[in-house]
């Protein structure tokens, strides 16, 4: 039997690439983090971030199926008849105005009353919502804030067989 005698400056060599090897081979298997990319948004003063200076979004309120359980479910905690009421008496205490939806032309309370007392519209039909907001984000504590600046509420409008066609804009208050 012959034995092989490999110098020792090579045996070094060797082990140092069977410990390099393995290593560049796991290092580069790992999964690349992206570095952080600056935001370019706009900021507050107080460092929020600008997500949206204005967003127009319809939120439905009342379930116009009520076999539709989903969105049941999504409208359960909703106190649609309080936010409907609190509005109404804040505009009747002259604490909120109201605006004509398509001119945001100022309403009277006249008109308001006209509108209670018109048999097409009723309280309990206000069925959806259109919000006005701003949106910012805090990115230190990872918080959504929006700022709503109107809300305009919308009543169901039904054919003559009773079923729903669509909504009608009762009115609109500005907030904030």
């Amino acid at each position: 039997m012959h034995l092989i005698m490999f110098p020792a400056s090579l045996l070094i060599r060797l082990k140092i690439i069977a410990v390099i090897i393995p290593a560049i081979f796991i290092y580069s298997c790992r999964e690349k983090i992206p570095e952080p990319k600056e935001s370019l948004v706009e900021r507050t003063p107080l460092n929020l971030a600008i997500i949206a200076d204005t967003v127009i979004y319809d939120v439905v309120v009342k379930n116009p199926e009520p076999d539709d359980l989903w969105t049941e479910e999504c409208l359960r905690n909703l106190n649609r008849q309080g936010l409907v009421d609190i509005i109404f008496n804040a505009i009747y205490r002259q604490e909120l105005i109201p605006y004509d939806f398509f001119s945001n032309n100022p309403l009277s309370l006249n008109d308001i009353t006209n509108l209670e007392n018109n048999p097409e519209f009723s309280r309990e039909n206000i069925g959806t919502l259109q919000f006005t907001e701003e949106w910012h984000f805090d990115e230190v504590n990872l918080r959504m804030k929006k700022r709503v600046h109107s809300l305009s509420l919308g009543y169901e409008v039904f054919d003559l067989s009773g079923n729903l066609r669509g909504y009608k804009p009762a009115f609109m208050v500005k907030l904030n």
